[in-house]
């Protein structure tokens, strides 16, 4: 995934943990004991996610997308 997004936003990618806030992580962890799981959200500074004036910008979608496809097309080959 570091790969895609590195060709996709022409930088490194950063991490960020957060533990467990969405219910559905906690099911696949624990149906999924050996799985590793990745969770992506379309967000930037200016998003202002879950407020009443959230937005997205386009270009945001567009490279998550392309990070996506990437990533999808690199895993099924190796």
């Amino acid at each position: 995934m570091s790969a895609a997004m590195l060709e996709a936003y022409g930088r490194p990618m950063t991490t960020l943990g957060q533990g467990g806030s969405i219910p559905l992580c906690n099911v696949f962890a624990d149906t999924y004991p050996d799985a590793e799981i990745i969770l992506l959200g379309v967000e930037e500074p200016l998003a202002l996610i879950h407020a009443p004036n959230e937005s997205v910008d386009p270009n945001e979608i567009k490279a998550m997308a392309l990070s996506l496809a990437l990533f999808l097309q690199r895993y099924a080959t190796a």
